[in-house]
């Protein structure tokens, strides 16, 4: 292995880990206080998912690992929660989760600050990792929000908790010995799964590194080199001029609960349908989406049969959003995915990749074009709803916070998450979360149904 990149890694690591609230930009803590809010949200409304009723069952959540288990896994139940396309994955989930288990372990009360802060350098480091490995650990077939996330997460809290360096350094390299996570199992209950594994490792890896464990500084750049298969690497770049990812390229607040490669194209197909609705017969169209090189790699279910593998099937998303307008929580029942109605539409839904280089997923386009009897029309989208390019506002996400409630069968009025919004940097927020995460581990331990 290259030492100078193993070195180069663990500085920049060193140069993160460093930040602390009262030196971090304003605007960076804004972003990371509305991606707390939105993870929450995502967390309450995964809670009675069966992903994480799973992970309930098969956990004593009296613990902080395996409460990180069944709060990792809800976070990420309904795939709704944060996109960073740095590094293709899912930077809050596994971060937010893994703080919200340990907070009991900080010695003294928490300041929103030092939580924000804690979340602004997880992510960086999760971001920053993973921009090393580039595209090609995802293209190998690596979910890297699970990946990339248990090392993000022990980041994450090892600043909340202030660990000394050299046990900074165990941590994470603990961590990198934990990792995990394939697309493969996309569609199913151990995809969400993932961001629990990934959060549970975190904690044990701090926990660990208190007790004395120790670990290799080898290991982040064995890291690299296994998960890219070998591949040669350039070093990491990231100086004191670099803004914080959070900020630029900046995280995608999801604004469909499904997987965010479809989500240029349900925009493309709803913004055609305004200028042409449906007929009222719903005679199927034609519906041609030319996706980015790699944009279709997790669309995996062309004829998905659950909900979860809906959320991975192009078709399915396309038909949706033409025939119903609205892509939401609802569409992802197995009952809404298997009514017949929309299976004349699915099989007239065609989907392919440009051919040519790989593209930035964050900035390719998704071409839609419709047809039907004696028209045409196309729409190319750039940018993704909930990108920074297109972003939600206070008020798309305390809409959200209440869906996700709704859907999770948690009362938790949207004054709440308002206060989140509104709270102070100084204010200690240890009872609004131990009451937020009791009642999601409540719900997450409630007989089926």
């Amino acid at each position: 292995m290259d030492a100078k990149v193993n070195t180069g890694f663990w500085s920049l690591a060193e140069t993160i880990h460093a930040q602390r609230a009262p030196a971090i930009a304003p605007a960076a803590m804004e972003h990371a206080r509305r991606a707390w809010l939105d993870t929450l949200a995502c967390m309450v409304g995964g809670a009675g998912e069966p992903a994480a009723r799973a992970a309930a069952r098969a956990a004593d959540t009296a613990g902080a690992e395996h409460r990180a288990l069944v709060l990792g896994t809800a976070s990420h139940a309904l795939d709704y929660d944060d996109v960073c396309m740095l590094a293709t994955c899912h930077p809050s989930a596994p971060v937010v989760s893994a703080l919200l288990a340990g907070i009991d372990h900080a010695p003294e009360e928490i300041a929103l600050a030092d939580l924000l802060a804690a979340h602004l350098v997880g992510t960086e480091t999760m971001l920053r990792l993973g921009a090393w490995l580039g595209f090609g650990h995802y293209a190998l077939g690596f979910h890297a929000t699970g990946t990339l996330g248990a090392v993000g997460a022990a980041a994450a809290c090892a600043h909340l908790l202030r660990l000394p360096l050299a046990q900074w350094h165990a941590a994470l390299s603990i961590a990198a010995s934990s990792a995990c996570g394939l697309r493969a199992n996309f569609g199913t209950d151990t995809k969400p799964l993932h961001v629990g594994f990934a959060a549970s490792s975190a904690l044990r890896a701090v926990a660990l590194a208190r007790a004395g464990a120790t670990a290799s500084d080898d290991a982040l750049a064995a890291f690299a080199h296994a998960f890219t298969g070998g591949a040669r690497l350039d070093p990491p770049l990231r100086d004191a001029s670099t803004p914080w990812a959070v900020m630029a390229p900046g995280f995608e607040t999801k604004r469909y609960p499904s997987c965010y490669l479809t989500h240029r194209m349900i925009a493309g197909i709803q913004r055609l349908r305004e200028r042409r609705p449906p007929p009222i017969d719903h005679a199927p169209v034609s519906i041609d989406v030319l996706f980015p090189p790699g944009g279709t790699a997790p669309l995996k279910h062309p004829q998905p049969r659950t909900g979860l593998q809906a959320k991975f099937s192009a078709p399915y998303c396309a038909a949706v959003a033409w025939m119903d307008g609205h892509v939401g929580l609802g569409s992802f029942s197995d009952a809404a995915v298997q009514r017949p109605a929309l299976r004349p539409q699915m099989a007239r839904i065609r989907v392919k990749e440009r051919t040519g280089p790989h593209e930035p997923l964050e900035t390719a386009p998704v071409q839609v074009t419709i047809t039907g009897c004696g028209w045409s029309d196309t729409m190319a989208v750039d940018w993704a709803p909930g990108s920074p390019q297109d972003p939600v506002t206070d008020e798309d996400l305390l809409t959200k916070w209440q869906d996700c409630a709704t859907h999770g069968q948690i009362t938790v009025p949207p004054a709440v998450a308002a206060s989140w919004l509104a709270a102070d940097l100084g204010q200690p927020m240890d009872s609004w979360l131990y009451s937020l995460r009791k009642a999601i581990l409540e719900r997450s331990t409630e007989a089926d149904g």
